[in-house]
């Protein structure tokens, strides 16, 4: 089922690493924040009984900048119930087969799928435990200022400055992220239960066997408020609506596709200012 959400909203989502735009009325009568992606509105229709539901949306996001960059984009998310994240993988692996042979053959056939763990031992010959973190940086950059850094900002500069720079022009699936990087997914078996979907270093997809406990989200919720506090950025109020949600969704997985990206990447260019004569790209 097709959804038409808002894209606009009285309450921004908490990401702590991504800044939404704010507007209001000339009068501020009216004010709100333009959605960064369509993920809490649809969550609220799977809550009431949506069996599979997608929206393509116009998305805003502010602070952004190079070529895969843009403050308004185009978001392709969607989600079904009674599936998983990996089963979710196959679907996206449809799609991707679909577009080649009906849209445009961009030789989609040549693709990986690659635990997160897996990922990490094959490119450093570490784990990502929090201590190979620690030792990857400070035998790379010879610096030991590292141990009072979350964990979240070790694993990104490995990640980074390691992993990502070998990545192949190739479609990559990465599943089973570190715990301390779930977001909105479940976590089973000590690993979060996600994937993403990469081309060469474009990051096109996020994905999550979506988690459906309140009470568990509330926690991440107020650690992502106490984080945004001390990166100095605004702090805003839990979405209560959305946590009631949360404790009714079925078992369910989605995804979200940065779609000027897929174009781009299908078409064999490295920046969206050569798919659009639209895009805003601060360099």
């Amino acid at each position: 089922m097709e959804i038409d959400t808002p894209c606009l909203n009285e309450i921004a989502g908490m990401e702590p690493y991504l800044d939404p735009m704010r507007v209001s009325s000339p009068h501020k009568i009216q004010e709100g924040y333009l959605i960064t992606s369509p993920e809490y509105s649809l969550k609220k229709v799977l809550s009431k009984g949506v069996e599979a539901c997608y929206e393509i949306s116009h998305c805003f996001r502010s602070g952004e900048k190079g070529g895969l960059h843009s403050p308004e984009f185009l978001m392709l998310e969607f989600y079904k119930t009674g599936i998983d994240e990996m089963e979710l993988m196959e679907i996206c692996i449809e799609l991707l087969f679909f577009l080649q042979k009906n849209f445009f053959n961009f030789g989609f056939s040549n693709y990986k799928k690659i635990s997160m763990k897996d990922l990490f031992y094959t490119q450093t010959g570490y784990s990502y435990s929090r201590e190979d973190l620690l030792k990857i940086l400070e035998k790379e950059f010879s610096i030991k200022n590292y141990k009072d850094y979350r964990y979240e900002d070790l694993f990104f500069l490995v990640f980074l400055n390691f992993i990502e720079p070998n990545f192949k022009k190739e479609f990559l699936f990465i599943y089973d992220y570190p715990r301390e990087l779930s977001s909105l997914a479940r976590i089973e078996n000590g690993v979060s239960k996600r994937f993403e979907l990469y081309f060469g270093r474009v990051e096109l997809g996020n994905a999550f066997f979506e988690l459906n406990d309140s009470i568990e989200q509330k926690k991440r919720f107020l650690e992502e408020q106490a984080l945004r506090r001390n990166l100095n950025k605004e702090i805003f109020e839990i979405d209560t609506s959305f946590l009631e949600s949360v404790s009714k969704l079925p078992k369910c997985s989605g995804i979200a596709i940065g779609l000027d990206r897929l174009l781009m990447v299908i078409l064999g260019k490295s920046s969206l200012s050569a798919i659009s004569p639209y895009f805003q790209i601060e360099e």
